[in-house]
């Protein structure tokens, strides 16, 4: 180690070469310390964005499968709300609150067009008969 770090390699090396290489360390250095003032307010402020705008998305999508259901023959007025997982907003599960939603046929009939409109299984979509 103290081969290294000898005076006699010191001076071979040379001044200009060892305050080159001492000002990269430095600047490395800089570069890799976290400020923490603006970048955070920046994220915070996007993903209050995005969290705004997959609310937005959620409730449109629960508006237009709400509209669908509703011209379905024996479904009658509906209810939709659509949960939602992750950073992705995948989609967890899918309750639907229909009139007509205590016959099987219709059921089967709400359940198969939540299918064909977003990737869930048939055990995370439910449907419930509305109170009247």
């Amino acid at each position: 180690m103290k081969e290294w770090f000898s005076l006699d390699k010191l001076k071979s090396f040379g001044m200009n070469k060892l305050v080159i290489c001492l000002l990269i360390g430095v600047f490395l250095l800089v570069l890799c310390i976290p400020t923490g003032s603006g970048k955070e307010k920046k994220e915070e402020s996007i993903i209050g964005t995005n969290e705004t705008e997959s609310c937005t998305d959620m409730e449109n999508l629960e508006q237009r499968l709400q509209e669908m259901l509703e011209k379905v023959q024996g479904v009658g007025r509906v209810e939709v709300m659509i949960t939602t997982t992750g950073e992705y907003n995948q989609i967890e599960g899918v309750v639907v609150v229909a009139e007509g939603g205590n016959t099987p046929q219709v059921r089967q009939d709400i359940v198969e067009t939540a299918q064909a409109l977003f990737p869930i299984a048939a055990h995370k979509i439910k449907v419930c008969k509305m109170v009247e």
